[in-house]
């Protein structure tokens, strides 16, 4: 399987190879060039062993973006300040953190309404600050986040390795049905199908896939794909966001009730 270090390399061919064009065509300077997008990207990779780094990356690029009218870089500010907030153990001050976040998405967004990043990371924080504020501020904030997310779809589907189509999957499932709000997993299953189809080996995907599945009667794919998650090697950077995830897999096995697999044991694709 490709090696997390291997993943982040060409993550970041792809970002300057997507930021080529800009240079190519003589159009206006872009605060995005491929040595500032590798920063940003390796502080993401490395928030949480590495504090500093990601505090010092948010220092830089706030005084970097002070003036600016790129949409695309304030949504980037918002999305290294949306993983700040996630460090934070305080739950007031991360719910600030998040709000944060939230308005710096939506300065991006008052330059350019349609910017995928923007969408993106202000519907993550708003789900993020939702999860901590209580029932009534989650409902008001749900249907803004499912249009965003949406939108996402609409303008890139691949974003953030289908995440609009995850984030919008685990909603449907989470949320109760019709008449006290609008979940439904006839729409939960059809975009994490979808965002499986397009990154088949995201684990974050597949451990929301593996419980969809368990819950719609469907034990067999939901444990291949629960099998998927604890099989696959994590490294050091990634333990702490995938734990979560890691322990909707290992539920999934255990509801089955079979022998569990081994952790770390390199798979192939399902």
């Amino acid at each position: 399987m490709t090696s997390t270090i291997e993943r982040f390399a060409k993550r970041i061919i792809v970002i300057v190879c997507l930021s080529a064009p800009v240079f190519a065509l003589g159009a206006s300077s872009t605060l995005l060039t491929p040595e500032n997008t590798q920063k940003i990207e390796w502080a993401v990779w490395k928030y949480a062993v590495d504090t500093p780094l990601l505090l010092k990356t948010i220092d830089w690029f706030r005084e970097l973006t002070r003036n600016s009218t790129e949409s695309a870089a304030l949504a980037e500010l918002s999305r290294l300040k949306f993983m700040q907030a996630q460090l934070e153990s305080d739950k007031e001050r991360r719910i600030q953190l998040f709000e944060n976040a939230i308005e710096t998405a939506d300065q991006a967004l008052a330059l350019n309404a349609n910017d995928v990043r923007g969408l993106f990371w202000k519907a993550a924080a708003m789900g993020k600050v939702a999860e901590d504020s209580g029932i009534i501020n989650a409902l008001r904030m749900l249907r803004p986040m499912e249009s965003m997310l949406l939108k996402v779809i609409e303008l890139d589907e691949h974003y953030e390795n289908a995440g609009a189509h995850r984030a919008l999957g685990r909603m449907y499932h989470q949320l109760p049905g019709f008449p006290i709000s609008f979940g439904s997993n006839r729409k939960a299953l059809m975009h994490l199908k979808r965002a499986h189809e397009l990154f088949p080996r995201d684990v974050i995907t597949r451990a929301f896939y593996a419980e969809l599945l368990h819950d719609s009667g469907r034990k067999a794919e939901a444990r291949k794909h629960a099998e998927f998650v604890l099989a696959t090697p994590v490294a050091d950077e990634d333990a702490r966001e995938f734990a979560e995830y890691v322990g909707i897999a290992q539920e999934v096995i255990n509801k089955t009730g079979r022998t569990a697999v081994r952790l770390g044991h390199r798979d192939s694709p399902l």
